[in-house]
């Protein structure tokens, strides 16, 4: 036999290897893992805000605010193993918009005027890294240890350094009518995804490469997207959860997008860069919030000064900017009935559920009252953003017969000496306070490089009151009308939203909602009125809010209230190969 074997020609190398590459193409291929689903439920008494999930798929931390105190706080739990143990991360009061760190040792969120970090084993109380809003879109941390967060107001993206310092990443094009950048992503390799808001657009997703270059993708969407290591971009778009091929060296779109998931939850908001409800994590497992009929809209509340509130019966809308009438018998809310369209409702305050007066037409914004049956708001109704009058069912007027190049909009009046304190937006100064003297003329008082809205005139026409971010954040300042002295600086810690009272003036501080007692002008104490969590203006513009005669509070609340998160784990088996 062995000599047969001898004398047996041999087989050639090349058809060893196709003998040997056919075995292999005949194995079965091992069975992809199959998609697991399953639910992470958000205990009673807790309503689910913003939330993250780790690189490595194990972590999930969300916000929350608890019924106990109303106020918010995050939340951390494993997704393996003891699924239903979560745990309070302590020291974490007002936090949102978590982000993980590369390692998921760590946590950075946004709270008290500040970008806070802390640790996940709760070794340390969180220490505060750099001032930042509250109202910030998004941050992301990078391999090297850099941090990138989206401040908003015209900012575009910051970075921390290694050493502390906040420096400018992106810029805005005012030429593009960009409108704000947000929700930074680590890239493999040191790039950089984000959302860019357009006017009169979807926005829209760019990349920015390590030498600062940007790539615009043919992506439209609603909010954050993230990087998964299946090579995809994972966003959310027109209610679905969707992915599409992303080659993240070449900052190229690969293929077409395909849906994730459906009936996604988003919400509006942050310079109109809006928000989904989901996360995602680098190997590939997916956190996401289904929507419900009534998750996009707010509902109008009154808060009383300890904090509790009752809901009043108006129609369900998403809401922005409540005023009432100085008699206090009318309450004029803007409502957003698509995305790209705002009217303005004045309701009956008594019986909120009746709708008095509807004003459509164009984009309209900005409702402040002249007097009782004088409604004054913007609007691009005739092209460029101007001033009206509204009174009754008549058709609005302009404000102003000359035209200007910049859009203007109003915030506050009173009634003598007849004034109306108003914000417009300069394209080379961005916004602008200015007062109109009825009749006899329309003076700069906070007209500098810094961004100067949301102006408040004191009952007594003395002062001004306006939120600028002349310090490096925004901040309330206060001014006296007739020239007398510079601009005072009322807050340090981060502040927005004045409203001038006869009792004083009322600003907010992240969800703390503050009163200054200015019996004679600045300076004077200052004390907390409630803590709670109610809408914010977008951008801080204006304030969210109003006060009535007896001293309480008309503020909007969003109905989002999620109880559970959905967990899919190898998600990208499911989509075309």
């Amino acid at each position: 036999m062995r000599d047969m074997m001898r004398r047996a020609p041999m087989i050639p190398r090349v058809l060893l290897s196709l003998m040997f590459a056919s075995a292999a193409c005949a194995r079965v291929p091992e069975p992809r893992p199959a998609p697991v689903r399953f639910t992470a439920t958000i205990p009673e008494g807790h309503t689910l805000d913003t939330f993250a999930i780790s690189d490595d798929g194990e972590w999930v931390v969300y916000s929350a605010e608890t019924a106990t105190d109303r106020r918010r706080r995050l939340f951390i739990r494993a997704l393996r193993g003891a699924a239903d143990r979560e745990r309070e991360i302590a020291g974490s009061d007002g936090g949102r918009n978590p982000f993980f760190s590369p390692d998921a040792a760590s946590v950075a969120y946004f709270a008290r005027g500040g970008l806070w970090r802390a640790s996940v084993q709760g070794e340390a109380a969180p220490h505060r890294i750099v001032d930042a809003p509250v109202e910030s879109a998004g941050g992301t941390w990078t391999e090297d240890g850099r941090i990138l967060f989206a401040p908003l107001g015209d900012r575009g993206l910051m970075e921390v350094t290694a050493g502390g310092a906040v420096v400018p990443v992106t810029a805005l094009s005012a030429e593009d009518g960009e409108i704000e950048h947000g929700w930074p992503c680590a890239l493999p390799g040191g790039g950089i995804v984000f959302t860019v808001s357009q006017r009169g657009r979807d926005p829209h997703l760019e990349v920015l490469s390590p030498n600062r270059q940007r790539t615009r993708l043919r992506v439209p969407l609603f909010g954050q997207s993230h990087f998964v290591a299946t090579g995809h971009l994972v966003y959310g778009y027109l209610g679905n959860l969707m992915a599409v091929r992303f080659d993240a060296l070449a900052s190229d779109i690969r293929g077409v997008p395909a849906a994730v998931a459906k009936g996604l939850q988003h919400s509006s908001g942050y310079g109109q860069l809006g928000r989904a409800g989901f996360a995602a994590s680098r190997t590939g497992t997916l956190v996401w919030v289904r929507a419900r009929p009534k998750d996009a809209t707010s509902e109008i509340v009154r808060v009383a000064r300890d904090g509790s509130y009752r809901t009043l019966a108006a129609p369900a809308a998403v809401y922005q900017t409540p005023r009432l009438s100085p008699d206090g018998r009318r309450l004029a809310v803007v409502a957003r009935p698509d995305v790209m369209t705002r009217e303005i409702r004045v309701l009956d305050a008594a019986r909120p559920e009746r709708v008095l007066v509807t004003i459509r037409g164009g984009d309209n914004q900005s409702p402040a009252w002249m007097d009782n049956r004088r409604l004054t708001f913007g609007s691009n109704r005739d092209g460029l953003q101007k001033i009206y009058v509204a009174s009754g069912s008549a058709s609005p007027t302009p404000l102003f017969t000359a035209d200007v190049a910049a859009a203007r909009n109003p915030a506050s009046w009173i009634r003598s000496p007849q004034l109306l304190a108003l914000y417009e937006i300069d394209p080379l100064r961005r916004r602008d306070v200015l007062v109109y003297r009825v009749r006899e003329s329309i003076t700069p008082v906070a007209a500098t490089r810094a961004n100067e809205r949301s102006p408040a005139l004191s009952p007594d026409g003395r002062w001004i009151a306006y939120v600028s971010d002349a310090s490096g954040r925004d901040e309330v300042f206060v001014k006296p009308l007739d020239g007398s002295m510079e601009a005072l600086q009322m807050t340090s810690s981060g502040a927005s939203e004045p409203v001038w009272t006869r009792e004083g003036l009322f600003y907010r501080e992240a969800d703390r909602m503050m009163l200054a007692v200015l019996a004679s002008g600045p300076p004077g104490s200052v004390r907390e009125v409630f803590e709670g969590h109610f809408d914010r203006d977008p951008g801080s513009n204006l304030a969210a809010y109003d006060v009535d005669e007896a001293g309480n509070f008309i503020m909007l609340r969003s109905t989002l209230a999620p109880r559970e998160l959905r967990v899919v784990r190898h998600w990208g088996r499911e989509l075309p190969q």
